[in-house]
């Protein structure tokens, strides 16, 4: 399994754990054979007790070291587990982190967080719960084969194949009887995980749509469905306990008889007899966990095939390499009759489109919902893989570029920012960890957010809460103007930046960030008339098509413009200050 390299730091930690189960299982073997052989040769009443000096020892030091053994398993195993439980979600974010917004998206944020949440932790089994009892199994089987040698040969012999036969059957049984149950378990509680997180961010629009019923009795029916699982597979476990420990005592009784055997053909000593008894019972300890070990196979194997899935899905194979040379200037950028189709083919999201981003140039980008304004934005940051035409950065194609570099020259404020369950502080840093205070604080007073701040509890450290609760949406969008402008980025997208705020508001921000990114590439989508005046130019798309472009006078008097600006209720003078779309 390609994960399993993960392991490669911390290798000799499993050695460590292998081999002290290992040892643990040894000791026990020792403890129950010198035991038994104590309590036989004391039931002889000896002489001396110092003829008893020896297996009181050997006990002593098989109880103690079994013990600390145990001790020592439980802690590198577990040491071992939390590592590559660590190293598991870290590569699993670094996977999915570089692949575009489509890509993820696409299977739905809690399908997402199923995978990244519960199949991450059902992997966090395959070390410990799954290799270290198969690994331990075979090497106590061993160890019972040489002890029972040394005992009698027969014995030897009927109780390594016993343990083999009842391990092999009992763990193929195990793992046939609950494949589909464990790969059925894990597939409903992802769609449960999916289901609440739907649930908790789109409760608002369930509302206003009057769903609550059908959401509830979905969720409802999965979480049947999931105790269901759950109920089934506690049976087999139970049967499989119990069958295990029928096996074990079956076992036991096979050896005595053999033993009794051997002592009327001379072949053993009598006060052997319950030392083979208490050895063949400590023996099936070893393999009485394999079948509850291996009811996960099916289960681990789903979820590694669902996180490897993960890591091919819709990521080019040179998407971290290429060009990573930042340029010191103002890149220009440049769509070339660039067109997406996402379903749909005979209704593209964008047609043929071409512009460019001059260095410098302060571009409103305006048109009708689903023109796609939106799409041409993640185009050109990188969030959406585009197939037909060419988009050119520094003269470079995207696809060329190194996506980490590409990303550097890029400051966008998306249409939906996310803002993490931190504080103000944290969710800023995010675009430049090593921002100074009052680096900070310039930031906010150009978006206007400075004078809330100054008035919360905790400033800049006051928790916001999940995607940010305690803040407006105007607020949040201010925000991330706050945290492009730290990034202090070339290139600026910016898709709705003001939405949520007051036209007085509007103007002061977007005359600051004007003002800021003087120098600085602009393109900026926006339903707002107002703020026009503030570009150099203006281009309007519809249906996915450029209708329109130029100087915010030119686009003004054009006839097709006209019209749109009449059917989406835009006044026909879009240069106008007070004029704004509905």
């Amino acid at each position: 399994m390609p994960l399993i390299k993960l392991t490669q730091h911390y290798r000799s930690l499993i050695i460590l754990a292998f081999l002290a189960g290992t040892a643990t299982v040894a000791m026990n073997l020792g403890l129950q054979s010198t035991s038994s052989y104590l309590i036989a040769k004391a039931a002889h009443h000896p002489r001396s007790i110092l003829l008893l000096w020896t297996p009181i020892v050997a006990v002593r030091f098989f109880a103690t070291a079994r013990a600390g053994l145990r001790y020592m398993d439980r802690y590198f195993a577990h040491d071992v587990a939390l590592r590559w439980l660590r190293d598991l979600k870290t590569h699993m974010y670094r996977v999915i982190e570089p692949q575009t917004d489509h890509a993820i998206m696409s299977r739905g944020s809690g399908e997402v967080l199923s995978r990244l949440g519960s199949d991450v932790d059902s992997l966090q089994n395959l070390l410990v719960g799954l290799l270290e009892p198969v690994i331990v199994g075979i090497f106590g089987v061993l160890i019972v084969l040489a002890v029972g040698l040394w005992l009698n040969p027969l014995i030897a012999i009927a109780l390594t194949a016993m343990l083999v036969l009842s391990g092999a059957v009992l763990s193929w049984s195990s793992a046939r009887t609950a494949h589909v149950s464990r790969a059925r378990l894990l597939d409903v509680r992802g769609r449960l995980t999916e289901a609440l997180v739907e649930l908790l961010h789109g409760w608002i629009d369930i509302r206003a749509l009057h769903l609550e019923s059908s959401v509830q009795t979905h969720i409802d029916q999965l979480q049947e469905r999931l105790q269901e699982s759950k109920r089934y597979l506690s049976r087999i476990s139970g049967f499989v306990s119990a069958t295990s420990l029928f096996v074990t005592w079956a076992g036991m009784w096979v050896v005595l008889q053999l033993a009794i055997l051997e002592v009327q053909r001379h072949q053993l000593r009598p006060i052997l007899v319950p030392v083979a008894a208490l050895l063949a019972l400590a023996s099936f300890e070893i393999v009485s966990g394999l079948p509850g070990a291996f009811q996960d196979v099916g289960a681990l194997a789903q979820a590694a095939s669902r996180l490897q899935e993960m890591k091919s899905h819709d990521r080019p194979a040179d998407h971290t390499k290429g060009r990573s040379v930042i340029p010191l200037y103002v890149p220009p950028l440049t769509l070339d009759n660039v067109s997406l189709i996402l379903r749909d083919p005979a209704k593209p999201i964008l047609e043929h489109v071409s512009f460019t981003l001059a260095p410098g140039q302060h571009l409103a980008l305006i048109g009708p919902n689903g023109s796609g304004k939106s799409t041409l934005v993640n185009l050109m940051a990188s969030l959406l893989p585009y197939g037909e035409g060419s988009i050119r950065l520094d003269e470079t194609e995207l696809h060329d570029w190194d996506v980490h570099a590409a990303r550097r020259l890029l400051g966008v404020v998306n249409q939906f920012p996310h803002v993490f369950h931190s504080t103000l502080r944290a969710n800023l840093q995010l675009a430049s960890p090593d921002a100074a205070e009052e680096t900070v604080r310039q930031a906010l007073q150009l978006t206007g957010l400075l004078p809330l701040v100054d008035t919360l509890p905790d400033g800049l450290d006051t928790v916001i809460g999940e995607r940010g609760a305690t803040l407006s949406g105007g607020e949040i969008k201010c925000l991330a103007i706050a945290r492009a402008v730290l990034k202090n980025a070339p290139i600026l997208l910016l898709d709705e930046p003001t939405e949520g705020l007051d036209p007085i508001s509007e103007r002061s921000v977007m005359e600051n960030l004007m003002r800021w990114a003087s120098r600085r590439s602009v393109l900026w989508i926006t339903h707002s008339a107002t703020n026009l005046d503030l570009m150099d130019a203006v281009m309007v798309l519809k249906d996915g098509r450029t209708i329109a472009h130029g100087t915010p006078q030119q686009v003004a008097s054009h006839p097709v413009t006209r019209a749109l600006l009449r059917l989406t209720k835009l006044p026909e003078s879009i240069g106008s200050e007070t004029a704004e779309i509905t």
